[in-house]
Parts: structure tokens; sequence; C-alpha cells
């Protein structure tokens, strides 16, 4: 892991972007390395034991679900989404940091209403009562997780709109 970018006098971003990726990288580290070995254990008890991990699928979904939404943000940080740029050539270099700007402000729209909706969502299924079928774990706990760095990714995309020079506009 390399050492923190900090600069002295930096923006808030710079301040504390280090430590954010932090902790949501060792939180998507561990997510995965748990989706791993729970899939090597099922397939291992399936098939050498004939004896499966029960509600293994279920389990998958749901960490699949956190590892998701915890590198939302980290990818969006480092604008590292995929893009397509077949209208590039068309754009006037002038013109391309207002099409940016105005693609950060569409992003950021659409992630927080997803944000909003997904919180309206777990509270209806903590309302609900709502589990998974096989091993009845609460699915609202994930749900307003998901909720929670879906509105951190929609501020980083606002953070991103009026700061052109956000993090990944440094050099290599």
């Amino acid at each position: 892991m390399s050492e923190p970018r900090v600069q002295p006098g930096g923006s808030a971003l710079t301040r504390w972007e280090p430590h954010f990726e932090r902790v949501l990288g060792a939180v998507a580290a561990a997510t995965l390395f748990f989706i791993m070995a729970l899939t090597c254990a099922d397939v291992a008890g399936r098939y050498f034991l004939n004896a499966p991990v029960p509600g293994a699928f279920e389990i998958t979904e749901l960490a699949m679900g956190a590892l998701i939404f915890t590198g939302l943000p980290l990818v969006t940080l480092h604008r590292q989404q995929v893009t397509v740029d077949l209208m590039d050539r068309l754009i006037p270099a002038r013109l391309r940091p207002f099409r940016d700007a105005l693609m950060h402000a569409v992003a950021a729209v659409c992630i927080g209403t997803v944000s909003w909706r997904l919180w309206i969502k777990a509270g209806q299924m903590a309302g609900g009562g709502d589990t998974t079928a096989t091993l009845q774990i609460p699915v609202a706990p994930l749900v307003y997780y998901m909720s929670a760095l879906a509105a951190i990714t929609a501020l980083i995309l606002l953070f991103l709109l009026f700061h052109r020079d956000g993090p990944d506009s440094r050099p290599g």
C-alpha cells in the first residue's frame, strides 16, 4: 500500500482522501476476500463432502451488494468509471471542461436519487422485517449502507464538479 498523498495546506479532499481510501479499500478487500473464502468453502463442501455451505448464495448476494457500493466512491474519486469516448473528437478541447462539469452534475443527481430511493426502500424493508429466504438475515442494514455510500459518491461528484483540480488531476 502506498503512502498517503497529503499536501500541506491542501483542500479538504486532499486531507481526508488517504484515510477515506484506506478505510473503504480495507472494507472492499475484506469483503472480496470473504466472498472468495465462502465460495471456496462452498465448492469444496459441495464436491468433496457433499455438504455445501447453507445459504452461501444468499450471503454472496449480500456481500456483492456491499462490495459494489463500497467501491463506487473510490472509483468515482479517481475518475475510473467506464467511459465511452466516441464523441470526444467532435467536441472542441475548450468545451470539454464544460462537458465534464455537466456529466458530473448529471451523475451527482442520478446517484443522489439512487441514494434517496435506497434509503426509502431500506426503511420499508426495516418496517416490514424483510429478511433473506434461507438464513433470515435482515436486509435493511445492507440497503442503508448502500444508500449511505451512494450519497458519499454523489458528494464526491459534486466536489469534482466544483474542483477541476480534484484528486486525479495530479500528474502520474
